[in-house]
């Protein structure tokens, strides 16, 4: 055995004669057009050539380089480049499968090359069109992520969360997002994440999803979000304590939003926790201009939930003076979050409900508002309105006057300003709807006491010649004795001469003490044989108190009214009186309705979330209230139970509209 290698020695050498074999069979240049040109070079000049063709929109050229360049040139050092270029040559032709399949030979083959993220990213995209994402979703899962530059990591991770959410799985889009944004820098980037993160934990996640998130999520703004959601719900149930857990997991310093969030929510789940009673809380204008309407709604209030029984009713009322201005309302329904309350009536006019919806809004509390503008309820799914509005009465009026009554021809004589306007408009667009013709309209300063001129060419006195005028004049006077000075009427001269009342109806959008004044100028103006006609404004006694006998037959619409003999609206009337000494309105019997509305749903149902209390608000059916609410409408507008009044008698009294009809506002 002497002179014979050992056999490990012998497995050495082996390996020694095959390399140096396969070394010295490695290609060292190629034959191209007959040159030998190194091996290198040569797959530059491909690769060069390729890109060209790409840059220049000939994918076909592209291929026909980059195929025999990955036979012939397999070995090259830039055979990665060749394959991503040719990768880019088949999705340019309109073949992304190839396209993928290209890619993914990159990422096996070299899968340390640079190119092989941008090669991962690539592949997701194009299965994402081809309608496979969990084919992309997986080739991203194995990207080794720390090999990525910052920028590149972001967009993966946001592909990442597009495939996930395109397969459903919303958890895996949010964590990818988190991670997406922890690496992106663009400043409108994370504009985007943020609300699509946003509506991903507001909308698509659960309450068990949420808390498992939070396991995985790095720490940051999205763990803080997803925590102050899961803290929202909970608190929205009514699990205090538990809410206090979850916000007692969030790190030290947030974002300032975020703090202000984390405050508002440990207030509410203290005192949630801490107290028995549900919490309601009133914007109302209790100083300024409007504080006498404030003060009606405030006892009305009091008086609905007992808050002064011998035997008091659970519930806790907080009061906040809005002043009458909308800053100062949106100022208070701030401060009345941030006490927990559960729910919020008020504040009273539309400006501070535009101002005040936000609030409420963002922090899920429903708001029952006493405006009266119809579009009050779009501000968002946490606003209610138990305010009538112009459009609802107008409705009434025409349906009555033309379905009822068969009048043809309507009038209005209105204020210039907002509230006129926007009356006129709703009143002739509900005469025209039902077939009806406004053949006047005459609109005076807000301000006017004397209508004359408004009054006169709403009936033809204003524009006449002279002659025309001396015959009125002279028409006038033989009629104060019609008897004597029959025979000289008949005259032709005093035919065809106005007023001309054209009209069956006057409609006159305007509160009860104006009206009261321009009543008596109608009739001055000898505009007798028509019903005049107006809005709840004229359910008062002032218009009788001023207008007097002028008022006769006139003909207004309300939700309420103080005689009503139904036995609900008794029995409030009786109370309010027992406990104030004065007659309610309109705004009064509004507020009665709303918190009765709330105390039922509440002692019917238990105490609710601000959540749950919503959904209960939309679900009443037929009410009953004594302001006419009957339930609400799918974005939280009221459905009113309307009737028909009168002024007979010296007194206000139902209108029977041939037959009596209760008229529900659309």
């Amino acid at each position: 055995m002497r002179g014979r290698p050992a056999p490990r020695l012998r497995q050495v050498a082996l390996a020694l004669l095959l390399a140096g074999l396969a070394q010295g069979c490695a290609p060292t240049a190629v034959q191209r057009d007959g040159v030998s040109v190194p091996y290198e070079q040569a797959a530059d000049e491909d690769l060069r050539r390729a890109k060209k063709a790409l840059d220049q929109g000939r994918p076909a050229v592209a291929i026909r380089v980059l195929e025999p360049f990955l036979e012939e040139l397999r070995s090259s050092r830039r055979a990665d480049q060749g394959l991503w270029l040719l990768a880019e040559a088949h999705a340019q032709q309109g073949d992304p499968e190839r396209a993928a399949l290209t890619l993914r030979r990159l990422i096996e083959r070299h899968p340390r090359s640079p190119y092989a993220p941008r090669a991962r990213l690539r592949a997701a995209e194009l299965y994402r069109e081809l309608g496979r994402p969990e084919i992309g979703r997986a080739i991203l899962r194995q990207a080794a992520f720390e090999r990525a530059p910052a920028s590149l990591r972001a967009q993966m991770h946001r592909m990442i969360a597009d495939l996930a959410r395109a397969e459903g799985d919303y958890p895996e889009a949010v964590l990818a997002l988190a991670l997406s944004r922890r690496d992106a820098e663009d400043p409108e980037t994370l504009s985007e994440i943020d609300l699509e993160l946003q509506e991903l934990v507001q909308e698509r996640l659960n309450d068990a999803e949420l808390a498992h998130l939070a396991r995985r999520l790095p720490r940051g703004p999205v763990y803080d979000r997803v925590l102050l959601t899961l803290a929202e719900r909970q608190l929205e149930r009514g699990d205090y304590g538990m809410a206090l857990d979850t916000l007692d997991r969030l790190p030290q310093r947030l974002r300032p939003v975020d703090e202000r969030t984390r405050t508002r929510l440990t207030t509410q789940a203290r005192a949630g926790s801490e107290s028995t009673s549900y919490r309601l809380g009133l914007a109302l204008p209790l100083s300024g201009p409007y504080e006498g309407f404030g003060e009606k709604v405030l006892r009305s209030v009091v008086l609905a939930l007992g808050i002064f029984d011998e035997s008091p009713r659970h519930y806790e009322l907080i009061v906040r003076d809005t002043k009458g201005d909308p800053a100062e309302a949106a100022e208070a329904i701030h401060e009345l979050i941030g006490e927990g309350v559960r729910v919020i009536l008020g504040p009273l006019r539309s400006v501070s409900a535009l101002a005040a919806a936000p609030w409420v809004e963002r922090a899920r509390v429903p708001m029952l508002t006493f405006a009266t503008r119809p579009d009050v309820p779009y501000l968002g799914e946490y606003v209610f309105r138990i305010g009538l509005d112009g459009g609802a009465q107008a409705s009434a009026l025409a349906q009555c006057a033309i379905d009822e009554l068969d009048y043809k021809t309507f009038a209005v004589l209105y204020p210039k300003d907002d509230y006129g306007r926007g009356f006129k408009n709703a009143f002739w667009d509900q005469v025209e709807e039902r077939g009806g013709e406004i053949v006047g309209s005459e609109g005076y300063a807000p301000g006017a006491v004397d209508m004359q001129a408004e009054i006169k060419r709403l009936v033809g006195l204003y524009y006449m010649t002279d002659a025309e005028r001396e015959l009125v004049t002279e028409r006038d006077r033989l009629l104060k004795r019609r008897i004597e000075n029959e025979e000289r009427l008949a005259d032709p001269n005093f035919a065809d001469l106005p007023p001309y009342v054209d009209f069956d109806a006057l409609f006159v959008p305007d509160a009860a003490r104006k009206v009261g004044l321009i009543l008596p100028q109608l009739r001055f103006y000898d505009i007798r044989d028509v019903t005049y006609m107006g809005p709840r404004d004229w359910n008062d006694p002032e218009l009788l108190r001023i207008a007097g006998r002028d008022a006769r037959g006139s003909v207004f619409v309300d939700g309420f009214w103080a005689a009503d003999p139904d036995p609900a609206s008794a029995d409030f009337v009786a109370r309010y009186q027992g406990a104030y000494g004065d007659v309610p309105d309109a705004t009064a019997a509004s507020a009665w309705d709303a918190a009765r509305l709330v105390r039922s749903v509440v002692e019917n149902e238990g105490p609710l979330s601000a959540r749950r209390l919503r959904d209960a608000l939309l679900d009443v059916r037929d009410f009953g209230g004594v302001s006419g609410l009957a339930a609400f409408d799918e974005v939280g507008g009221p459905l009113m139970a309307l009737q028909l009044l009168t002024i007979e008698r010296g007194a206000i009294r139902e209108f029977d509209c041939r037959p009596r009809v209760k008229i529900t506002s659309p």
